[in-house]
């Protein structure tokens, strides 16, 4: 045999080998939309508690937001809420330090934006699984084919196009997912913008 031909069955073999390990991340990639969906619901109940006659800007109208009271901070959605017992759990010195506070809001952005990493992972890989489970199984069914052997190919293609469906599957919930928790994250970041920039009036006025 060749050297080409030696390549080309060296390629077909590799191909075949990662068949099993595409099939259990594509397995994976179920189970992590099943818990994405899962967190979503969760999440869900917890903002419509959160925020159930809630508005940022009439409780900012209340008054003062450093020296509010706790029964005052518990009516605060969770996000903005831990934002602001962060801030006054610091040293009273380091509050009106320069960049503090503007250091503390880009952290708790990015908490927030890290959170949209499982589902924005997943939009793309998931397709991706897929379309390896389908490509892999078909090398195998042509070769069944050119051996005659027609119910192996059919058992191949049906193999092939049962990863494609899964496949976009968990791509397409994923980006479901995404696209609802994305408006939450932005709604959740502009809260906490909200009452940081009050925080920093508040500051620039004491000062």
């Amino acid at each position: 045999m060749n050297l080409l031909g030696l390549l080309e069955s060296g390629l077909f073999a590799l191909g075949q080998v990662l068949r099993l390990p595409v099939i259990v991340l594509l397995w994976v990639s179920v189970g992590a939309a099943l818990y994405l969906a899962g967190r979503l619901l969760v999440e869900a109940v917890a903002r419509r508690r959160d925020h159930a006659g809630f508005d940022i800007e009439r409780w900012l109208a209340e008054g003062p937001v450093l020296p509010s009271d706790e029964s005052r901070r518990l009516r605060l959605p969770r996000a903005p809420r831990a934002l602001l017992d962060d801030y006054l759990a610091l040293d009273v010195g380091r509050r009106g330090q320069t960049g503090v506070l503007e250091n503390l809001v880009a952290r708790h952005d990015e908490l927030q934006r890290a959170s949209l990493a499982g589902s924005r992972s997943l939009v793309r890989i998931g397709p991706s699984l897929g379309l390896l489970g389908t490509l892999i199984p078909m090398g195998g069914s042509l070769a069944a084919m050119a051996g005659g052997n027609l119910q192996a190919m059919a058992g191949q293609m049906v193999v092939a196009f049962t990863t494609t469906i899964i496949g976009l599957a968990c791509g397409t919930a994923a980006f479901v997912i995404l696209s609802v928790r994305q408006q939450w994250v932005t709604e959740t970041v502009r809260e906490q913008r909200f009452v940081a920039e009050r925080v920093a009036t508040e500051l620039g006025t004491q000062a």
